[in-house]
């Protein structure tokens, strides 16, 4: 099924932040959201300080989408802590006046409630990446690929939240590999500001834990500090210059950041040492998912090495897992969310809409999953959709973005129930829509449908892509459907 044109004509605005201090893990995984935001057809700009446009750049975005901002609250920032409310308000005002948006994403420690509730005056829906689970949020959409729903129950009221390594995000896997077979990767990130890369290659060079080369992934500032330390190391080198994947390395030793993730993904064994608090969390998942082992310093980290490189069976069942943890969607999912986060509006069908419903019900992948699989007849479905438009028991809607027909909804109506039927635009489907179609039903049907408290769906077996969507909508499985109560969600 092809997705291409999911989010057309939604408009996204990423505001992010990188620099030589904080490093590019914020623009590398924003960048990989973009990537999936654009081939679902969205249209994405970009603003931020000007430290950042080189990381972006780097990572493929157009300079021309990029705008950059005269009082940011970013500029020569580091660390964890939030920039004054003042400088957050004036960030958001600045931002405000660029035009109108349909979501804005942003991924950066400094912005936090206060330029969050000042963006919200704009209209747009608010999706966070968060890492830090310290702060209120005044978002709609929270993603952490460290956490679970119930940690933002108070730190951000009624938010959806993405939390999981299946919500891990990964850069390019078509980037030069940083190193090869063989190989121990030492990755801190970008900056390493706390310069564990230099402790942890004379560690090693101390203690000759390994025999292969020592690759040194680091950004360009950090490389020119580092530079007279892997000299003096034998075997020690770095890995290209610019945006690499992890490659094939026998192990890696590094922090928890978004570097972690592309590790796990690409199945490279770990020992992972916390650089910052905030890198706690994933380090913990990760570790959960029996794919590296944490340790409290680069001497710790040496003596795991060389224990864990004498155990091939060991690192194969590390390599494994951490397959498995993290599956490289995990931008494609957060992408399908944006979609769903910027809702559908809903009309009700007329005869016009007749020829568009006859060929969405009538495609081959609609037909397989029907409970009639039969192509309909013109003459048939004609008259069934005037008897339905006549009936006051059935509801039959169309999901519409601008004006563009996505999807259509119908409701029969029982009592206080309604069995609920859905269908996406063919061409559109794995774009998030299915949920977003179902969240614009539930509201639907409770301002315009009195009589009904709950919605059930039969899904026939096998329409796995049916169960998730109206699973991720808040039903419940049943014994022979699934069901939610109108107006009060269940968090899936």
């Amino acid at each position: 099924m092809n997705a291409a044109g999911g989010a057309d004509g939604l408009r996204v605005l990423i505001r992010t932040a990188a620099s030589a201090t904080i490093g590019a893990g914020h623009a590398a995984r924003t960048a990989a959201v973009a990537r999936e935001l654009a081939r679902l057809g969205a249209r994405v700009s970009w603003t931020c300080d000007r430290e950042t446009v080189p990381a972006l750049v780097e990572r493929g975005v157009d300079a021309g989408s990029i705008a950059v901002l005269e009082c940011p609250a970013t500029a020569h920032r580091s660390g964890e802590t939030q920039a004054s409310e003042k400088e957050q308000q004036a960030d958001a005002r600045e931002i405000a006046a660029l035009g109108r948006t349909d979501i804005v994403l942003v991924d950066s420690y400094q912005l936090g409630k206060p330029w969050l509730t000042a963006m919200r005056a704009t209209g747009a829906r608010l999706a966070t990446f968060d890492d830090l689970r310290d702060r209120p949020l005044d978002a709609d959409l929270v993603i952490n690929a460290a956490a679970t729903h119930d940690e933002y129950r108070e730190l951000a009221p009624g938010a959806r939240t993405l939390g999981g390594l299946r919500h891990g995000i990964i850069g390019d896997p078509a980037r030069p590999a940083a190193a090869g077979p063989g190989d121990v990767l030492i990755a801190f990130g970008a900056a390493d500001p706390g310069q564990l890369t230099e402790r942890t290659l004379l560690a090693l060079a101390a203690r000759a834990a390994t025999r292969g080369r020592l690759v040194v992934q680091l950004g360009s500032t950090a490389r020119a500090r580092a530079e007279a330390t892997v000299r003096s190391v034998p075997g020690a080198t770095f890995a290209p210059e610019g945006p690499t994947s992890p490659g094939a390395p026998a192990l890696a030793i590094g922090a928890a950041g978004v570097g972690l993730l592309e590790r796990l993904h690409a199945g490279v064994p770990g020992i992972v040492v916390v650089a910052a608090e905030n890198q706690r969390g994933l380090a913990r998942s990760a570790e959960h998912a029996g794919a590296v082992v944490v340790v409290g310093s680069p001497e710790e980290a040496t003596e795991a090495a060389a224990r864990m490189l004498a155990d091939p069976r060991l690192l194969a069942r590390m390599s494994a897992a951490g397959r498995a943890a993290v599956d490289g969607r995990g931008a494609a999912r957060v992408a399908r969310e944006l979609n769903r986060l910027a809702g559908v509006d809903l009309r009700r069908a007329t005869l016009h809409d007749a020829e568009l419903l006859h060929r969405w019900r009538n495609d081959p992948s609609v037909r397989a999953v029907s409970h009639t699989t039969d192509e309909i007849p013109w003459e048939t479905h004609v008259r069934w959709l005037e008897s339905s438009l006549a009936r006051g028991d059935r509801h039959v809607l169309v999901a519409e973005r601008r004006g563009r027909p996505l999807g259509t909804l119908r409701f029969d109506v029982s009592g206080d129930r309604a069995t609920i039927s859905i269908a996406v635009d063919p061409a559109l489907h794995g774009s998030g829509l299915g949920p977003a179609i179902l969240d614009a039903g539930d509201a639907w049907l409770e301002a315009n449908d009195a009589r009904v408290r709950t919605c059930r769906a039969e899904i026939r077996d096998g329409n796995d892509a049916s169960v998730r969507a109206f699973l991720a909508a808040g039903y419940l499985p049943g014994t022979d459907s699934y069901e939610r109560p109108v107006g009060r969600r269940t968090e899936a």
